[in-house]
């Protein structure tokens, strides 16, 4: 290795069981470099010239530390170094001259010898890129374990909340049908209310990483559809434009999805701007040839490209690369929760395509979602309310068990208003009762009500009851897809549900034969 003014005799010093200049030259192991006041490199041995992906030493002599270092602020562990005598047990990210990173992990220290090196500060490292990567992907794994314990034990409670919600909503709208004014906002809030619920879903989808539904939509009608309430989340400040090529295609992609995705960039770009600024959110058709699409790692073909761009201050170059990392956030002081940039990949991902950012500081950013377009027929997405006159319904006895009062409460309007003949119970001991007290042709538990061995128990215990009885049972939505939809002795609804899924669940319940559901 060639060095200028013998100064890896310094790097030497630090080792003082070597007797020559062999060992830290050619160590397979430790990667040692040594830096000036000025932070320029002085010398490096082979092991870092390896690491870094450069020619020679001499391809680094001289070369600014902060050239080297991914992240600026770790320059100041060797100002640090020179302070306090040492630094022990650093983690620094170098970039090579591909690049591409490796994490080195080792000390820093006041270089010893004369005065031509008084002051410089060396750093002997170990390559634990494959450690990190592997103790990261163990950290991400955990927190998605705890993001899907901690979603799943609180969609539950939401779920009914929501259900109880959008149930009333309904029956308000039914009332108010007449009254067009009236109507229209309780649509409006009744379609936020079923937002929500799909959000919850989505999140569930996400941290257990299960693949979500999917219809054939239109984004451009989807991106129109949320105008209303992006002005609204937006805030006066901020001039929102879309550009919508409505001959742009329509994509195999879950919608309510797709929504939440358009809603979470939008206000990632209304968080970047500082003060008064734009956001476009533009909708349109793209052919990728075959180098581009080699390029995106995307089959070549007709895609459907959405844009989110904004005037805001824009993301440094060194975290582009993270910010799709779940939990990585650059809202250190906004508390962000570094959820959404990963959630708007993983959607891109599930619908075949791909996010891809541009980003530069103080000009703004442009999120890009490409999703590959499909030749099938669009499907209707929006929720109608239905009047409750076109709806199934009966005569038969139903029992409700729920623990929930507002939700049986709904629950039981709602079919009365069907015209069935409905009872309701609130505890394991008195379904049972009631089931033997009378007849009985549907029952309909709350899941939340009962769940894992218990609600087992109680079904074997109704079905002694009544050998004939239908039973549906009320789950999260999420839940309800995974499993199907039924089991051989249970219907399985999905909350929140509408008047139509209600109506329609008890109904083919009641008119199933033994063994189907």
């Amino acid at each position: 290795m060639t060095l200028k003014t013998g100064r890896f005799g310094v790097l030497r010093a630090l080792h003082a069981e070597a007797t020559g200049l062999g060992l830290l030259e050619e160590s397979s192991v430790a990667a040692a470099l040594l830096v000036s006041p000025e932070g320029r490199v002085l010398a490096a041995n082979r092991r870092l010239v390896t690491l870094l992906r450069a020619g020679s030493a001499d391809d680094l002599i001289g070369v600014p530390i902060t050239d080297l270092l991914v992240e600026r602020k770790s320059w100041n562990l060797w100002h640090q170094a020179c302070l306090a005598g040492r630094e022990r047990n650093v983690t620094l990210a170098f970039r090579c001259r591909d690049d591409a990173e490796v994490l080195l992990r080792g000390d820093l220290m006041p270089a010893p010898g004369d005065a031509a090196v008084r002051g410089s500060v060396a750093g002997v490292f170990a390559d634990v890129t494959e450690e990190e990567k592997l103790r990261r992907a163990i950290q991400r794994s955990a927190r998605m374990e705890a993001l899907g314990s901690l979603t799943s034990g609180i969609a539950h409670d939401f779920n009914n909340l929501l259900t109880v919600l959008v149930g009333n909503l309904y029956l308000a709208a039914e009332d108010l049908r007449e009254d067009a004014k009236a109507f229209v906002k309780l649509k409006a809030a009744r379609d936020a209310a079923k937002r929500g619920a799909d959000l919850i879903r989505q999140l569930l989808a996400f941290a257990r990483r299960e693949p979500l539904d999917t219809d054939v939509v239109d984004p451009g009608k989807i991106v129109e559809g949320l105008v209303p309430l992006l002005r609204r989340a937006l805030g006066s400040k901020i001039t929102l434009e879309t550009k919508i090529q409505h001959d742009a295609g329509l994509a195999r992609c879950n919608g309510a999805q797709l929504e939440s995705v358009v809603v979470n960039l939008s206000v990632n770009a209304r968080d970047a701007i500082e003060s008064a600024g734009r956001i476009v959110v533009s909708v349109e058709g793209a052919e990728l040839g075959a180098k581009t699409a080699a390029v995106q790692g995307l089959p070549e073909g007709e895609y459907v490209k959405l844009t989110v761009a904004d005037d805001g201050v824009g993301i440094p170059a060194e975290l582009l690369d993270r910010v799709f990392e779940p939990f990585f956030s650059t809202k250190t002081d906004s508390g962000g929760t570094g959820l959404g940039l990963s959630m708007v990949r993983w959607f891109a991902q599930q619908a075949g395509g791909k996010v891809i950012i541009d980003s530069a500081v103080g000009q703004g950013t442009r999120v890009t979602l490409l999703l590959p377009k499909s030749g099938d027929g669009t499907t209707e997405t929006s929720t109608k309310t239905m009047p409750l006159s076109t709806l199934a319904g009966g005569d038969e006895a139903v029992l409700v068990f729920a623990r929930d009062e507002s939700l049986r409460a709904m629950i039981k309007q709602i079919l009365e208003v069907l015209g069935y003949d409905v009872q309701l119970s609130e505890d394991a001991s008195e379904t049972i009762a009631a089931l033997e007290a009378k007849p009985i042709d549907l029952l309909l538990v709350d899941g939340a009500a009962q769940a894992g061995p218990a609600r087992q128990q109680l079904l074997r215990d109704a079905l002694a009851a009544r050998p004939n009885l239908k039973v549906i049972v009320t789950v999260d939505a999420a839940d309800a897809a995974r499993a199907k939809g039924s089991s051989a002795t249970t219907s399985l609804l999905g909350k929140p549900f509408s008047l139509a899924d209600l109506a329609g669940a008890v109904r083919r319940a009641l008119d199933s034969s033994p063994g189907e559901r």
